[in-house]
């Protein structure tokens, strides 16, 4: 991302993908950590594919809008957002799919040309909204990548490559973006599962004897989900 390019994080479900997204739009000391004080010059949007599954192109391009508004409130940015915002309605009242993504490319033209963010799409749990996807679709993110050059990153959060879930025709327009550009989440994440288990501790108000624990994360191989659900 702070090369300026798009990427595709993979995993099996269960060991933490969302968890892992939601710190980088959420946790500023993580931003910080990874993007020194330039942290402020990279707005992350964190956007859940599953609840636009079986949506036409229409209704991606409102949530996409509609997750951008969301994060500048989020993070208080309210001039921003109120620019942003009139933008948005403007373009709603047309009721027309060309004109939102008009919206939606001045949108990305004030953030990141006017304003010099890099603004970085997450798009979480993808692989949901694979069967609706269209070539149109990565038309589009190329069109807003092509105006905002590196300052526009997209974050394909997928249980098996792109390259493996579609056609490559459908993938064309943005394949030189993403395409082999792939980070693996390992399935033992030893931080995040001790912090699990402590909070699992703490609601149930119960110690868990340490062998108990070392003798399932032998069996569960330290796979997050799977290790919480057999300690519960």
């Amino acid at each position: 991302i702070k090369e300026g390019n798009s990427c595709q994080v993979v995993s099996v479900a269960g060991v933490g993908r969302s968890n892992f997204l939601g710190l980088l739009s959420y946790n500023r000391l993580i931003r910080i950590k990874h993007l020194g004080e330039g942290q402020k010059n990279f707005h992350f949007v964190l956007l859940n594919f599953s609840e636009i599954r079986k949506r036409p192109l229409s209704d991606a391009t409102k949530f996409i809008f509609l997750g951008i508004l969301d994060s500048l409130r989020e993070r208080g940015m309210k001039k921003d957002y109120e620019v942003i915002n009139k933008v948005f309605k403007e373009s709603s009242e047309y009721n027309d799919e060309l004109v939102i993504f008009q919206g939606l490319k001045k949108t990305i033209d004030y953030l990141a040309i006017e304003k010099g963010l890099t603004l970085v799409l997450l798009f979480d749990r993808f692989e949901e909204y694979v069967p609706s996807l269209t070539s149109e679709f990565f038309a589009n993110l190329r069109v807003l990548r092509n105006r905002a050059k590196y300052h526009f990153s997209v974050v394909f959060s997928l249980s098996r490559p792109l390259e493996d879930l579609i056609e490559p025709m459908l993938f064309a327009d943005f394949f030189e973006f993403a395409a082999g550009r792939i980070v693996y989440l390992s399935i033992k994440d030893e931080v995040g599962l001790a912090f699990r288990i402590a909070h699992l501790e703490k609601v149930s108000e119960k110690t868990i004897d340490k062998k108990i624990v070392e003798n399932i994360i032998q069996l569960t191989n330290g796979h997050g989900k799977l290790t919480i659900l057999c300690l519960e």
